[in-house]
């Protein structure tokens, strides 16, 4: 099913909005008080343009990483998707390998569909991502490294990571090793099950993700170099510079979670070791497939 607003509106209310998902969503700091704090973003006008400027600004970020050091093959994309003239030939070719693994529209009627190919989970790695990059940062605190979502959200492996650098702490660098899920009400309105999970996957397997991770082929400082080799290491010490993340895209805002996420990570129990995410946007698989759309319109 076609979004309700065409590709090319929904990039001018895009570009009318900055082109940034903090220009849609409002960020509200929650449970406080908790072992586990979090943030709420949500939509701040959850009208149809604004939907839509949001499917449009996650399609965009998703298709430039995909395509990343061809930029040929992304300018193709974007310019076929806004003009609404489809690719054929060896561009369709080209273009179509990168959206492929996620959004291949064959058989979009299939009832498993949309869970075979991960869509919604992908879609809130990609909002973890944006709303991350987004972020007002604490005084004293740089982004050293954070990254992007992989090609698919079924990958094995740890779902994301930030190194921030810090000044004027006895500490230099800290990081945060990140899971990502999505949750949709359709069963049930808790979303506790779902964040359990998400927390018990970092307990057992954090080590393990963080091993798998390789650094040898980033750009990073040499200071930062030594850093991140031995973050494993941190992890399993459970030292101060490690901590964890859990961020999960919901159709509605719950009034309260994360608030029994320490029980399920019980070696990081330091300052600032767990955090929480809830990205909330109405009938979020709806939203999720405009994305897909959106990516599949010069196909």
């Amino acid at each position: 099913m076609a979004p309700n607003v065409p590709v090319a509106a929904a990039q001018r209310a895009a570009d009318a909005a900055g082109g940034t998902l903090s220009a849609l969503m409002a960020r509200a700091a929650q449970g406080t008080n908790q072992n586990c704090p979090w943030e709420l973003v949500t939509m701040t006008a959850p009208t149809a343009e604004a939907r839509a400027a949001a499917a449009w600004i996650v399609a965009d970020a998703i298709m430039a990483g995909r395509t990343g050091l061809d930029t040929e093959s992304y300018q193709l994309w974007r310019e076929s998707t806004l003009t609404g003239t489809p690719l054929d030939g060896a561009n369709r070719s080209i273009v179509h390998a990168y959206a492929y693994p996620v959004f291949d529209a064959a058989g979009r009627q299939r009832e498993d569909d949309v869970k075979y190919h991960g869509l919604e989970g992908y879609v809130s790695e990609w909002l973890w991502y944006l709303t991350l990059k987004e972020a007002p940062l604490k005084a004293g605190e740089s982004v050293e490294f954070l990254s992007s979502p992989g090609p698919t959200s079924t990958d094995s492996g740890g779902d994301g990571i930030a190194v921030h650098r810090l000044q004027g702490s006895t500490m230099s660098f800290i990081f945060r090793l990140w899971e990502m899920k999505k949750f949709t009400s359709e069963k049930s309105d808790d979303v506790g099950p779902t964040i359990r999970k998400a927390v018990k996957q970092l307990n057992d397997f954090g080590h393990v993700y963080l091993a798998a991770f390789s650094w040898a082929d980033k750009h990073l400082a040499a200071d930062t170099r030594i850093f991140v080799s031995t973050l494993p290491r941190q992890w399993a010490k459970a030292e101060p510079t490690s901590n964890a993340g859990i961020s999960v895209a919901v159709d509605s805002a719950p009034s309260k979670a994360f608030h029994t996420a320490h029980k399920h990570l019980p070696t990081h129990t330091h300052p600032g070791a767990l955090y929480g995410r809830i990205v909330a946007i109405d009938d979020f698989e709806s939203f999720a497939n405009d994305v897909r759309e959106y990516v599949w319109t010069a196909l």
